[in-house]
């Protein structure tokens, strides 16, 4: 079964986008938690009505960012419909 993650290529150095829904409540902690790991990614809300958001990081860093948010899912946040695409487009979904 593939991951998430076995949709980037590791060995480039391209922008990856990860997208999700969360609770709007949350995306304030989810972008404590991210800021935490430094250089793991950076977290934009794209549309804060609907809870979608997106982390922008590197192809190398990807597998971490995807980690974090799993961890969170663990922890009982509510984060669900992951998308994992190389793109450098930071204002839509």
């Amino acid at each position: 079964m593939l991951s998430l993650y076995d949709s980037v290529s590791p060995l480039n150095s391209k922008c990856v986008r990860i997208k999700f829904i969360t609770d709007i409540n949350d995306v304030l902690y989810i972008n404590s938690i991210i800021d935490s790991y430094e250089g793991v990614g950076i977290v934009r809300t794209i549309d804060s009505a609907n809870g979608k958001v997106a982390i922008f990081t590197s192809s190398g860093m990807c597998r971490y960012a995807l980690n974090v948010l799993e961890s969170l899912k663990g922890e009982g946040m509510n984060i669900k419909n992951i998308i994992v695409e190389e793109s450098e487009d930071v204002d839509s979904y």
